[in-house]
């Protein structure tokens, strides 16, 4: 049987696409009513600065390890069957983490919750790709991410929101904190119709066979190059949603939940816009100055020290994140055949993966280190603990925009040959 998507509708709004998109929309909205909340609720129960960057990290080091098994399942089997059982882990992992009162069960949640990821995450974005005209690949990608950033611009405030009304209904902040994971399993729950209702037709034999063997479905030596520099600069970013909360706290800034709200309107205005400019002008027109951008953001919120710099760094931010991130993502894509997307997207899930492991840790031990060295202080006495941690964030976005520059060259020849390719796609 043909893949529907072998017969590309020349519309990206096709029904693929358009499920894929609300499913990953819902999926956001849990995501991000759970993740700016990891770090507060570690301290909460009884962790330490190191142990809380782990935790917060531990959901994307499980996703990386479990690439390796969820790359080639999401090529060579049922991405529909694939699919629900996915969603369907969202629910078990959130009602974990409702039902978590210490340390090693919360643990558990997230280490779940990061073999759910392993598989959502390019899967979606396999299943909106392959439904797209290549040559409109840049503007699909950027209007993806929108789902993604409009449940930014209103999940963490929707979770601040019920975790204050679950402590003052049910009298503690545990409490408060079982309501978010509560709704969280409930919009992962509802996430679960467009899954059921998204067309799909298994792929043929002879097009499973062009596949090859299961190893070489685990990432796309093609894509390696741009998957290095999304390493980096995920890295970089992840500190914005970790730790924005708490540097707020530190500083003596009320109201942070402005900073997503704004972040994500911004990024909501750039994204469709630059998934044009990349289709229109080419990858690097895009990335590099999207990439400075990041990189003052990141001096911007290290020097801040009220919420209207705050906010200019928060809008500073997500417009080179929403330039920059679809234009490496479709990088990636392009640089293989289409019966190959699949094996492309895996391959930079293991770079965000990494480097949204690795951010926290890293964070932890920057935090931890500052935290103890009490002569380090502003003029108006507050803390610099969180300030030196945006300011080395620099030198990963600085290695993300080295490693690209060289890369170009590799990209275009990677991409010319997949266009050439006769291959179709699964």
């Amino acid at each position: 049987m043909e893949n529907i998507t072998e017969q590309k509708p020349p519309t990206i709004w096709n029904k693929v696409y358009t499920c894929a998109f609300i499913a990953n929309f819902m999926l956001a909205v849990s995501l991000f009513m759970v993740n700016p909340l990891v770090a507060n609720y570690a301290k909460l129960l009884g962790a330490d600065e190191v142990m809380i960057g782990i935790l917060s990290g531990l959901y994307f080091g499980v996703a990386f390890a479990a690439r390796p098994f969820s790359g080639p399942a999401i090529a060579k089997l049922n991405k529909k069957h694939i699919m629900l059982f996915a969603y369907a882990l969202g629910v078990v992992v959130n009602v974990g983490y409702a039902i978590s009162s210490d340390i090693p069960v919360f643990m558990a949640a997230r280490i779940l919750h990061g073999i759910e990821f392993a598989f959502v995450g390019s899967l979606t974005m396999t299943l909106a790709s392959e439904s797209l005209p290549a040559g409109k690949m840049g503007s699909g990608l950027g209007l993806f991410g929108i789902g993604g950033a409009t449940a930014n611009s209103i999940a963490p405030s929707i979770g601040m929101a019920l975790r204050s009304w679950g402590e003052r209904t049910f009298g503690s902040l545990q409490h408060g904190y079982t309501v978010v994971y509560v709704v969280a399993a409930a919009f992962m729950l509802i996430s679960i119709i467009p899954c059921v209702i998204m067309p799909y037709a298994k792929p043929s034999r002879e097009a499973l066979s062009k596949l090859g063997a299961w190893y070489k479905n685990i990432f796309a030596k093609e894509a390696l190059l741009p998957t290095a520099v999304i390493t980096f600069m995920s890295v970089s970013v992840i500190s914005y949603t970790i730790y924005m909360e708490r540097y707020a706290e530190v500083r003596g800034i009320g109201n942070i939940g402005l900073f997503f709200t704004v972040y994500a309107v911004a990024l909501l205005a750039s994204r469709p816009i630059c998934g044009r400019l990349i289709d229109k002008h080419g990858a690097a027109k895009v990335f590099i100055p999207s990439a400075i951008l990041i990189i003052l953001s990141l001096v911007i919120i290290g020097f801040s020290n009220s919420l209207a710099m705050v906010l200019l760094g928060a809008a500073v931010a997500a417009i080179g994140l929403g330039g920059s991130q679809p234009t490496i993502q479709t990088m990636c894509l392009l640089s293989v055949s289409p019966i190959r997307y699949g094996v492309a997207s895996n391959t930079i899930y293991f770079g965000i993966d990494f480097g949204y492991f690795l951010g926290p840790v890293i964070a932890g031990i920057i935090i931890n280190h500052y935290g103890l060295l009490s002569s380090f202080r502003f003029s108006d006495g507050h803390a610099v603990t969180f300030s030196p941690l945006y300011l080395t964030m620099v030198m990963p976005m600085l290695l993300a925009l080295i490693i690209f520059i060289p890369g170009l060259s590799a990209y275009k020849r990677n991409s010319i040959k997949a266009r050439e390719s006769q291959e179709k796609p699964l």
